[in-house]
């Protein structure tokens, strides 16, 4: 188990390596970038939106629970704002692009290894890490944390509407204990981690995917196990820089 740990991350090590390599021709094949863009950015919306509304609620309602008749409702949009900025909005954004995007990323490579278009491409004098690794590098890089900042502003809109509407905190009151002890590194911060997190789903995608096992029962257990590890490495890595960046 320890030597394939130690394998994997050489590998992953390898494939980031290769890609970052590719990456002054990311002018010529913008096209190809921009498509990437839209499959991980646009199409993760809708659940997206569903995600993030319903995180700032609970997120509100537990924060109102844990508060009340121990300080004021104000506290209330500080500890909605805090938790979302930092930790909620970056963390759930990525476990849920991990399970869309991510397995749809192990589950093409490995098809296209299955199917030998990646020796294809090689034949051809086409560079896999060119066309194929490095648009998909860029587009989880850029879409990963634009998506976060959406998910934030969705969450603590719906903080808000949940404050009002069902918890009689008044907007102002809301508004205000949203700026008090705001700091913005907890903005960045979590703008930081989110780029990490679009990063290490890309690796782990392209790993499970040029390593699976060939047939039908190859792609799907390498859909999974991209799934699983890329959660697993995502709650790592969120220790990880919470460690660095919030000392």
């Amino acid at each position: 188990m320890i030597t394939n740990g130690i394998s994997s991350v050489g590998e992953l090590c390898c494939i980031l390596w290769f890609t970052l390599r590719q990456l002054p021709y990311v002018f010529r094949t913008w096209g190809l970038v921009l498509k990437q863009m839209v499959a991980i950015g646009v199409s993760s919306m809708p659940l997206l939106f569903v995600t993030s509304i319903f995180t700032g609620m609970v997120a509100t309602v537990q924060a109102s629970f844990q508060f009340r008749g121990l300080v004021a409702d104000k506290w209330v949009g500080t500890a909605a704002c805090k938790m979302v900025l930092i930790e909620l909005g970056p963390l759930l954004t990525a476990l849920v692009l991990a399970g869309r995007v991510g397995s749809a990323l192990a589950a093409e490579i490995a098809s296209m290894r299955e199917k030998e278009e990646l020796d294809a491409h090689e034949v051809l004098g086409l560079d896999p890490y060119r066309f194929l690794a490095m648009p998909r590098f860029v587009a989880f890089m850029t879409m990963v944390p634009c998506l976060t900042v959406i998910s934030n502003c969705l969450a603590l809109i719906g903080g808000w509407i949940v404050a009002v509407l069902v918890l009689d905190i008044s907007s102002y009151t809301f508004y205000t204990g949203m700026q008090y002890l705001f700091n913005p590194m907890d903005l960045f911060g979590g703008a930081i981690k989110s780029f990490v997190f679009g990063v290490i789903i890309f690796l782990i995608g392209w790993l499970h995917g040029i390593n699976a096992a060939p047939g039908a029962r190859g792609v799907g257990l390498a859909t999974k196990d991209a799934v699983v590890s890329c959660c697993l490495m995502i709650l790592i890595l969120d220790l990880a820089t919470d460690a660095i960046l919030f000392q």
